[in-house]
């Protein structure tokens, strides 16, 4: 398979694992569906999860059929290029690798909401914005717990940078440890 061809579809299949991702996550952190962010997430995922959860059926607010469709994509993904490259395919290397990436791709977007909801609080504090507000609900239960470790200090909240050390911990170390990367 040609090089930008593998590019492409691999690219069309993590962006397809993080919108399910994203579903998993604004269910996990119970964000609100009336959002326009979520409604266009809900709306793209439902025709998808909704045969899915009749297998893989939610439990409390973690919706297994999203986040099996993330892994899915990411395996197929990883399929796809290790296809692309010759390399010889291995069933435990390819699932162990593809759950590493989910699991990577839920860090980032836990550190890419913290990152919008400290930006959008010192740009704009107090301006509506729905994926500022998605930000600030898949981020808040990370920050909640660390400011109860860290209050806040003369005015400032230092409590992003306990939770942003703890996930950058998780990502490079626990996932290391738990699932080697051998690509």
């Amino acid at each position: 398979m040609s090089d930008p061809l593998t590019f492409i579809l691999t690219f069309v299949l993590r962006i397809t694992a993080l919108v399910f991702l994203f579903r998993f996550m604004l269910q996990a952190v119970r964000a609100s569906f009336y959002n326009p962010f979520s409604e266009g997430v809900v709306r793209i995922t439902d025709p998808v999860l909704r045969p899915l959860r009749s297998v893989l059926p939610p439990y409390r607010n973690l919706d297994f059929a999203s986040f099996a469709m993330a892994w899915i994509a990411h395996l197929l993904a990883v399929v796809l290029y290790v296809f692309a490259q010759d390399f010889p395919m291995n069933v435990l290397f390819l699932l162990n690798d593809s759950l590493r990436d989910t699991l990577d791709q839920v860090i980032n977007i836990f550190l890419a909401a913290i990152f919008v909801s400290i930006l959008m609080s010192w740009l704009a504090p107090g301006v509506y914005s729905p994926a500022a507000i998605i930000a600030r609900e898949i981020a808040e239960p990370l920050l909640a717990p660390a400011r109860r470790i860290l209050p806040p200090l003369g005015g400032f909240d230092l409590s992003p940078m306990i939770a942003v050390l703890a996930l950058f911990l998780i990502q490079f170390h626990v996932f290391d440890a738990l699932l080697p990367n051998r690509l």
